[in-house]
Parts: C-alpha cells; sequence; structure tokens
C-alpha cells in the first residue's frame, strides 16, 4: 500500500484570536492510496459561518472517500459537491441564507499533490526552508497584485483583502483555482494550510526564520502562533494554520484520466458553448451594470471628499474605483475571449484603470498644494515670511498647473487670496525693519525717530492681516510717549528757569538754556532747539548791547575826565556800573567803581592827578579791548559748538542706520567717534554737563559689541570651534551687561553659551555617540 511506503505527518493549530467564535474549520483523511487535507474559513460577518465551514470540509472528505481519484477532475467534482451542500443549507434555514466559506483542498498520492482554492485560505509550499510556491487569492486585493498596482506584501493590510470575487455558497457557478499538473514532493518539504487570521498576521520572511530555528514542527508551530497574538493589530480574525510535513514519499503513479468526464464533456461541447457565450453575456451585462453603478458611486464619494478637503479618502475611493474596472476585465481566452471580443475590453478597462491613476496623481498634488498652504500660513502667523512665501509659491505653481475640479474647490479665490498673501509678505518684512528702527532709536534715546518708526510699523502691520500685532506696537508708542513726557517737563523746566533769569543773570540763564537745548536734541524736538538758540542768540545779543552802552558811559565818563568835568564823568560813570551790575559783570562793575572815585577825588587833585587818569584811561581803553576781544571770541565758540553738534547729529544718525542693518563695527566706529567729540567739547570747558550722554553712548556701544561678540560666536559655533565660540559668548555677556540691551537678547547668549561649553567640554570619542 502507498501509505505505508510514504511517511506524512499532519499537525495543526485552529483558535478564533480575538472573535468571540471559531469560524475556520480544517480536517485530512489520508487513506490506503490517497490522501487529503481540506480547510474552510467561513465569513465571520455573516450568521452560519461555522456551519458553512464545517459542512465545506466534511463534504469535501466524504466526497472524496466516496469517489478517490488523483487527478484535477475530482477536486473540482468536490468543489461542485461542496457548493451545492451550502446552497442547500441556505436554503433549508433562513438564517444562514447568506453564508459564504472560502475553501482548500489538497490531495495527495503520496508523491505528489494537487490542489485547488476558492477565495482567501491560501497554501504555502515550503522546500529547503523557504517557501517555493504559494497559491492565488480570489480577492481584489489579489487582482491589484497582478496589475502591479499593488506589491504582494503589502496584500494583507489591503482594505479588500477581504473582497472576494467568489467563494464556496454563491448562486453563481463557482470557477476553483485548481491546478492542472502535480506537483512532485521531496523528503523534507512542509505543505501549509492556512486561513486569512493566519497570514495577514505572520510573514512569509518570518516563517522561514522560525522554521530554521525549530527542527520540531511542533515547536514551530508554537512559535508562530504567539507571534500572531503579539501582533500590532487591535483585532486578530480566526486563525487556522495546518503543516503536513513530508518524511518519505512513495513511488510515482501516473495521473488518473477521468474518461467519464470526457466523453460527457465532447458530447456537450457545442450546447455548452452556446449556453456559455448567452450565459456569459448576460451574467457580464449584470455584472457590468453592477460594477458600473458602484463605480460612479466610488466616483462621486471621491469627488465629495477632495470638496469635503478629505484628499486621502478621495484617493482611496479612487483606488476601488481601480478594483472595480479590475474586475470588469474579461477572464475569458482562447476561442470564447476571442467571440467575446475580450482582448479590446481589457484594452478599454486598461485605459480607464490609466486615466483613474491620473485622477490619483492629480489629487496628489492637489493635497500637495493644500498641505503647503497650510504650512505657509503657520510660517505666516508665526511671522517666518521668508518660509511661508516659498510655501505660497509652491501651492500657486500646483493650482495654477490643476483644471481638475476647480470650481468645486473654489481654486480661483484660493489663488487672489495666495497672492495678495505673497504681497501682504514684502510689506510685513518692511514692517519687521521699521520695528528694528523703533528698538534702536529707542535704546538710543531717540524717542522721536522711534515712534515714527513704531507709527510706520503699525499701520503696516494694520493694513495686512496682522492686527494682533499692532496692540504690542501701541503699547511701544505709550511707554516712548511717557518717557519723552517726563524727559520733555525736564527740559521745560530748564528752559523756564532760563527765561526768569534771562533779565537778572544772564549767564545763569544761558546755563538753563543749555541744559534745555541738550534735552530738546535728544528728543529730536528741532523747533525747540531752534527756539532755544533763539533765546541764547538774544541774550547774547542784549548782552552785547548792554556791554557796548556800558563801555559807551565808561568811554563817555572817561572823555568827561579829561575834560575836567568830574561831575559829568561820575554821571556817565555811574550809569556804566549799573549796567555792569545787571549783567553780572562784577570786575568791570569794580573798575568803573574806581574810576568814579577817581573822578570824585579828581575834583580836589592837581595836574598830577590828572596825569594818573590819563594813564587809568589807557589801562580802561585797553581792558574794553579784551572784553570786546573775549566776546569775539565766545560767539566764534557758540559757532564752533553748534557745528559740532550738528556733526554729532549726522554721526548719530549714520550709526543708527548701521547698527539697524548689523554692520556691528561701523556702527560701533561711529558711536566711538561721537562719545571721543563729547568728551573733547567737555575737556576743553565748551558744554557743561555731558557725563550722562557719554556714558549713555558708552552703555550702547557695549551692547552693539555685546552682539558682535555673539555673531563671531554664531561663526565659530558654524565652524565647530566650540572653545573660540565659548570665549565670544562670555565677552557678549559681560559687554552685554553694561548695556541697556533688553534681557531677552542676554537671555538668547546665555542659551547659545550653555550649548558651546556643553560641545566644548565634550571629549573626542563623545562626538561619535
Amino acid at each position: 500500500m502507498r501509505k505505508e511506503e510514504s511517511k506524512f505527518i499532519t499537525g495543526f493549530i485552529s483558535e478564533a484570536g480575538t472573535k468571540s467564535r471559531n469560524n475556520d474549520y480544517f480536517g485530512f483523511v489520508q487513506m490506503e492510496n490517497y490522501g487529503i487535507w481540506v480547510i474552510a474559513d467561513g465569513f465571520d460577518e455573516e450568521k452560519g459561518a461555522d456551519v458553512a465551514s464545517r459542512t465545506a470540509v466534511e463534504s469535501s472528505i466524504e466526497y472524496f472517500m466516496s469517489y478517490p481519484r488523483f487527478n484535477p477532475e475530482v477536486i473540482e467534482e468536490i468543489m461542485t459537491y461542496v457548493n451545492t451542500k451550502i446552497k442547500k443549507k441556505q436554503e433549508e434555514t433562513e438564517n444562514y441564507s447568506l453564508m459564504h466559506t472560502s475553501l482548500l483542498i489538497v490531495i495527495s498520492n503520496y508523491n505528489s499533490i494537487l490542489y485547488g482554492n476558492v477565495g482567501n485560505t491560501r497554501l504555502y509550499h515550503i522546500r529547503g526552508g523557504y517557501i517555493i510556491y504559494q497559491s492565488s487569492d480570489d480577492s481584489i486585493s489579489q487582482l491589484l497584485a497582478e496589475e502591479n498596482v499593488l506589491s504582494l506584501g503589502d496584500m494583507k493590510y489591503h482594505r479588500q483583502r477581504n473582497d472576494l470575487l467568489q467563494a464556496i455558497g454563491d448562486y453563481s457557478k463557482i470557477k476553483p483555482n485548481i491546478i492542472k499538473k502535480p506537483v512532485t514532493l521531496h523528503e523534507g518539504d512542509v505543505l501549509c494550510l492556512t486561513t486569512i487570521g493566519f497570514w495577514e498576521n505572520i510573514d512569509e520572511n518570518l516563517m522561514e526564520n522560525e522554521l530554521s530555528r525549530y527542527e520540531d514542527r511542533k515547536e514551530w508551530m508554537k512559535s508562530l502562533e504567539k507571534k500572531i497574538m503579539n501582533t500590532a493589530r487591535n483585532e486578530v480574525e480566526n486563525y487556522t494554520f495546518a503543516a503536513v510535513t513530508i518524511e518519505k514519499v512513495a513511488p510515482p503513479e501516473p495521473v488518473e484520466k477521468d474518461r467519464r468526464k470526457l466523453y460527457m464533456k465532447i458530447v456537450a461541447a457545442v450546447f455548452i458553448v452556446t449556453v456559455i457565450l448567452l450565459s456569459v453575456c448576460i451574467f457580464n451585462a449584470r455584472r457590468k451594470s453592477s460594477i458600473m453603478k458602484r463605480i460612479s458611486e466610488y466616483e462621486q464619494a471621491s469627488e465629495e471628499e477632495i470638496v469635503k478637503k478629505n484628499f486621502n479618502n478621495s484617493i482611496d475611493e479612487l483606488k476601488l474605483v481601480i478594483g472595480e474596472y479590475e474586475k470588469m476585465k474579461p477572464r475569458s481566452r482562447g476561442i470564447i475571449g476571442f467571440l467575446l471580443n475580450s482582448e479590446n475590453s481589457r484594452k478599454e478597462m486598461d485605459k480607464k484603470i490609466e486615466d483613474v491613476r491620473k485622477r490619483i496623481e492629480t489629487t496628489e498634488k492637489i493635497k500637495k498644494a493644500f498641505e503647503n498652504i497650510s504650512q505657509g500660513n503657520d510660517n505666516f502667523n508665526k511671522g517666518k515670511y521668508d518660509e511661508a512665501s516659498v510655501k505660497y509659491q509652491e501651492a500657486k505653481f500646483n493650482l495654477e498647473q490643476n483644471t481638475y475640479m476647480r470650481d468645486e474647490l473654489n481654486i480661483e479665490e484660493i489663488m487672489i487670496t495666495l497672492r495678495g498673501r505673497m504681497e501682504s509678505i514684502s510689506k510685513l518684512k518692511e514692517a519687521q525693519v521699521q520695528e528694528i528702527n523703533g528698538n534702536t532709536a529707542l535704546i538710543s534715546g531717540n524717542y522721536t525717530l522711534a515712534e515714527e518708526s513704531y507709527k510706520a510699523a503699525s499701520n503696516i502691520y494694520m493694513t495686512n492681516g496682522k492686527a494682533d500685532y499692532v496692540p504690542i506696537i501701541e503699547g511701544k508708542i505709550r511707554e516712548i510717549q511717557a518717557k519723552q513726557k517726563s524727559v520733555h517737563d525736564g527740559a521745560r523746566l530748564s528752559e523756564n528757569r532760563g527765561d526768569m533769569l534771562s533779565q537778572t543773570d544772564s549767564a545763569k540763564a544761558k546755563e538753563s538754556y543749555y541744559e534745555a537745548r541738550e534735552i530738546y536734541e535728544t528728543l529730536g524736538d528741532n523747533m525747540k532747539v531752534q527756539e532755544i538758540d533763539n533765546k541764547i542768540e538774544e541774550i547774547n545779543a542784549r548782552m552785547m548791547s548792554s556791554l557796548q552802552e556800558a563801555n559807551n558811559f565808561v568811554q563817555e565818563g572817561l572823555s568827561q575826565m579829561t575834560a575836567k568835568n568830574p561831575s559829568g564823568a561820575i554821571s556817565s560813570l555811574t550809569r556804566a556800573k549799573m549796567i555792569y551790575q545787571s549783567m553780572n559783570d562784577r570786575n568791570n562793575a569794580d573798575n568803573v567803581d574806581r574810576f568814579i572815585s577817581q573822578a570824585q577825588e579828581s575834583m580836589k587833585m592837581n595836574e598830577e592827578k590828572e596825569n594818573t587818569m590819563a594813564i587809568q584811561q589807557e589801562k580802561m581803553m585797553e581792558y574794553i579791548r579784551e572784553k570786546e576781544l573775549e566776546i569775539e571770541e565766545e560767539r566764534r565758540k557758540r559757532e564752533k559748538i553748534s557745528e559740532t553738534m550738528s556733526r554729532i547729529s549726522n554721526l548719530e544718525i549714520a550709526a543708527d542706520e548701521l547698527y539697524a542693518l548689523k554692520r556691528y563695527p561701523e556702527s560701533i566706529q561711529k558711536y566711538n567717534e561721537i562719545k571721543e567729540t563729547y568728551e573733547g567739547l567737555k575737556s576743553s570747558g565748551d558744554m557743561i554737563n555731558q557725563d550722562l550722554k557719554i556714558e549713555s553712548l558708552s552703555r550702547k556701544i557695549a551692547g552693539i559689541e555685546g552682539l558682535l561678540y555673539e555673531e563671531q560666536g554664531d561663526s565659530e559655533m558654524g565652524k565647530k570651534n566650540w572653545k573660540e565660540a565659548e570665549e565670544k559668548y562670555r565677552k557678549a555677556i559681560e559687554s552685554m551687561e553694561i548695556s541697556f540691551i533688553e534681557k531677552e537678547y542676554m537671555q538668547r547668549v546665555e542659551k547659545k553659551l550653555k550649548k558651546a561649553m556643553k560641545k566644548a567640554d565634550k571629549k573626542w570619542w563623545q562626538f561619535w555617540k
């Protein structure tokens, strides 16, 4: 007997997985000359799924034991018989009217095997530790894989892996996948019969790897079962895995020919061909109508998903359309295929599939465009205008090229919005520059320039979709106005003090006016600066006029004394003395007082006294000339100071612009030049109270040096010179600590210093981590 000449060992596992009921069924029988192995997978969603799978297995074994043979025809007979049994049970029990099952049948003569399947039960043939063959499924995912739309490895994840083209229990005639030529077995071969719960959770490579680890087939099966339960899927289908190990094969035996069937087929051939042609036409017409209806539904759903911006769902619907077109491809070949014009129909379906793929490609581009718009909006809202501009440009290019569903997606309105956003970006970048200029002017104390810059930035933000920035800018403007008011009040106080002293003490009045002028100039109030200059010039003019008048009275008094008219001299000299005293010119007043005394004595003195008077007159004239020279020197000094202050103002504007452009070395050079000029004025005594201005400039220079050191530290970091970067960042912090610069700048440098210190402290081998 052939069974005794061979050794086939069968083991299997069958569990419900995470389901409440196990709808899988497996059975086998080894007779004297033949063996049969059958596995079935009832559809979980249908009532009676367990009944369908058990009936299929038991009916298969029952038929084979009644008519044992080894040829493809017997497998087809078993499939037909089982399908009839299932349909009968559907008719007998209303609850079972929809039950279906997948079925795999393997028969052997202990030397070779033949097999056939319907649905998605699967057979693996392992030889030498590797899977040399696996059966095909009757599923949409299998069709997609055959058309290279889907890889074999991805079939187990595809949503249509359970959408079957046929199953046991269908009312239409089933067409089992039956191999025509026997597969010769070798000693050591393993045949694996599986349901979807097994093969969708176990990778083929994993089967091979685990097989190489375990010589004991039971241990191998246990390890695979553990892998199934450890899968990442939330739900595990019913799984059944039967392994038939061939340890010994019987001698070869020719395949039996079922001549009775052959004769019956020959007799019925003409009739069948006629009926087939008619049936196929009717079936294809109905099937095509049903498929076209589903295609229309999928395409409509795809367009609805696009309108909702659910592009992934739209693409999935289009892939379902491809699956339906695949179903419409005729399988007929040969004479029947020629009569039904199958080749042209397949080409037509291929063309439609290609059109759908182009729509998928277009949808992908639209999806990318909307993703770019979303990313661009995020960058725009965060103030990253250059990055936003790039994303908007990419989206604009894709949408301009697109002609698909433009009206439904409001593409034209989106394009207008994109162009508006791109125009706003250039203006908003200008607003950022204005805001930086305002910050720089605020640090330097130039409140007028700072306020103008902030107002310009606020206007741009308001008109370009950034109204939320405006309250921040307005807060800065209010802060400036408060500081301006405080400083302006101080300047006004000095000016008022000058006004009060201008008629009684010209020197102190001028000192107060100069204090007010310096503050007004710092505030950028040129009108008030000019007003103060006018008051100073008025005092200077009045002092010159009074001095000239006093000098004239002195001249007249001296002339009277020369003319031997002491009383007239005393009158003129007394008037001169009163003018000198009003000017707070004590020296001249004392000198004139002496002249008066001399005039009084001259009335009693002789000619010798008159000679002495002449000498005194000459000294007085010399003194008057010296005073006139002093007044002229004072005028020239003030003109020089005015020119110097004008040059300082121009230097400060240039320094502020260089700072705003981040040209820090040049900006530092300009500020140092301004500082040296102020120090020169202070040391020469030309101006007073410059210490605050010099200190302000020193702190501003320190702040800019801090930013320069930060920039140099960034450069060293880019070159991976960690120690040099650390030194630069430390210098930056030291400079910023003595400056007016905002805390956030110092905090930023401190973070960079920590990073540089961390990098500098790493050992050479740590950089390999």
